[in-house]
């Protein structure tokens, strides 16, 4: 039977009792054995597990038996971040595109989908093309219906074959089903070239059904507030987050958790609506099953980021530390005598405010990318601590490692999930990964700066200034010559990520909060953006490079 991941409400609810039961009768020897068992038998043959509900069950049972409490390797948890475990040599996407091939079932394309858009393999073209397969396969599958969109607006950037896709999901019934006029007019700005006049009029439509949008699949949502965002509609955009968001909350509020993925997902939708209230008690009692250490382990690291939220950094330096003490990472000592109890200046890409010299007054200089981004006047000129998106690092690996041996930085970092890089099995002594991310995004994940912000926070610096970072909302994209990639949306443009997978409303207010927290200081053009209200930091995105840029291409202006 296909595989359907609509109603996911009782489902989650029925695997959290589920897991729950088999994990106590594991407890038991005799138990622990017959669920073992009964795994491995249940597990498909020459199908992918997750594409099939015999698989998925195998997995549930898997993840109930007790965890390797003796293994001395690293591998990466996508709410724990990097956690003790022994490495499972993964099949490599050129196997997993053939099995797909030779198999042809929903579930064989979409590991094959998932293998090649890994930062590490990044083959995303090959990564779209499976989840369209895997659609075709199976539409009610919603991880095609996910990828086709996610990674399609990074590809092709083809809005009317993304909407082929996304469209299965309109309602049949209700006052939004589908074949009534509020697709009619929504539908048009999924054209490659919606004019002016079409996208007034979806922002009209969405304003007046604003309270009915919540009712409609998240993915749906998304797709729209993409689209919006791409449109250069940033405020609109938002507000039709917002009401994904409340559908969330509506999904998972109430009911047991299966794991803590979903409770991710569900203090991510409350602070997404910034609804505090509610992110402080789930987050102190939640509806998972914390008898399972790695369960508990979630929820204490979501914990520690939900205080930090609310502008309370101890509970995540804490937990930071009990980690270490648990587990060390490369690199990890050296950057603690690099950070703690100093002065650090955290220098973004955008151009500068003449600042350099004070720049070069702290302690430690942190950057995106270990080469300034600017002149020495407005950026200064040393970098002690480069951080680096993951593409980056492996296609500039020896330049950088060059640079690292010759004493230009002393530390680099990069995200925890490259552990799993094929090609980073040695870590050289300058390299470290971060040990875990911000974990309260809705939708997307943390982009640079909020990432270099989170993680210099757990060592402790004595002051945490912000230099150079205008969040989106400056003249230009960055400063001259930082990224050449920079530049207006359109197909295979890295600038698409900044839409598809961030989300810049919440960067700006969970960076304000910070500052206002006393967390970070601001300089520059960076204390003048943080000091904006929302909205008009929302205007100032529609009036930039993002937002007047993509409506003079897409026609909306002259």
């Amino acid at each position: 039977m296909a595989v359907s991941l609509h109603g996911l409400r009782w489902k989650i609810a029925a695997a959290a009792l589920f897991t729950r039961t088999a994990r106590r009768l594991g407890r038991i020897p005799a138990s622990a054995w017959l669920i073992r068992n009964t795994a491995a038998r249940l597990q498909p043959r020459d199908q992918e597990a997750t594409g099939t509900y015999r698989g998925i069950a195998a997995d549930l049972l898997t993840r109930t038996l007790p965890a390797d409490e003796q293994a001395d390797g690293i591998t990466y948890d996508p709410v724990a971040g990097l956690v003790p475990g022994t490495p499972v040599e993964r099949p490599r996407p050129i196997d997993l595109a053939a099995r797909a091939i030779n198999s042809p079932s929903a579930g064989n394309h979409l590991a094959a989908a998932a293998a090649h858009r890994k930062p590490y393999v990044s083959d995303l073209s090959a990564a779209v093309n499976h989840y369209e397969q895997a659609f075709a396969v199976n539409p009610k599958d919603l991880r095609a219906v996910e990828g086709a969109l996610t990674i399609g607006a990074r590809t092709h950037y083809d809005w009317p074959r993304i909407w082929n896709v996304v469209q299965v999901l309109t309602p049949r019934r209700g006052p939004l089903r589908a074949g009534t006029g509020f697709w009619d007019e929504l539908s048009r700005i999924f054209a490659q070239a919606p004019g002016p006049h079409a996208v007034q009029c979806a922002k009209t439509m969405l304003e007046d059904h604003r309270g009915e949008l919540p009712s409609l699949h998240q993915l749906l949502l998304e797709a729209i507030a993409a689209r919006m965002q791409f449109l250069g509609e940033f405020a609109v955009g938002f507000q039709v987050r917002e009401a994904a968001a409340r559908n969330r909350v509506k999904e998972l509020a109430g009911i047991p958790l299966e794991s803590g993925i979903w409770l991710k997902h569900l203090l991510g939708a409350y602070a997404y609506l910034e609804d505090h209230q509610w992110l402080r008690a789930t987050a102190k009692t939640p509806p998972v099953d914390r008898s399972d250490p790695r369960t508990r382990l979630h929820a204490q690291k979501l914990h520690a980021d939900a205080a930090l939220i609310m502008g309370d950094a101890a509970p995540l330096q804490g937990h930071t530390l009990d980690r270490r003490h648990t587990m060390r990472l490369p690199g990890e000592e050296g950057m603690s005598e690099l950070v703690e109890g100093k002065r650090i200046a955290v220098v973004g890409p955008s151009s500068g405010d003449g600042l350099g010299e004070l720049i070069e007054s702290f302690d430690v200089v942190v950057r995106t990318r270990h080469a300034p981004a600017g002149t020495y006047e407005h950026a200064g000129g040393r970098t002690d601590i480069a951080y680096y998106a993951g593409r980056d690092l492996l296609r500039d690996f020896a330049e950088i490692s060059a640079a690292a041996e010759s004493g230009t930085f002393q530390r680099a970092v990069t995200r925890p999930f490259f552990v799993e890089a094929p090609s980073l099995q040695k870590w050289p002594q300058w390299l470290r990964p971060a040990r875990f991310e911000q974990g309260l995004y809705f939708r997307g994940a943390p982009m640079g700066l909020q990432r270099i912000v989170y993680d210099l926070l757990q060592f402790q610096p004595a002051e945490l200034a912000v230099f150079n970072a205008d969040l989106y909302a400056g003249e230009t994209f960055a400063a001259s010559g930082y990224r050449a990639s920079y530049s207006a949306f359109g197909p295979h443009n890295q600038t698409n990520d900044v839409v598809i997978m961030h989300d810049l409303a919440y960067e700006f207010r969970w960076t304000a909060r910070l500052h206002q927290a006393g967390l970070i200081t601001a300089h520059g053009t960076t204390a003048e953006v943080l000091s904006l209200s929302e909205n008009d930091y929302l205007s100032r995105l529609e009036s930039g490079p993002l937002g007047v840029g993509s409506k003079a291409r897409e026609g909306g202006v002259s």
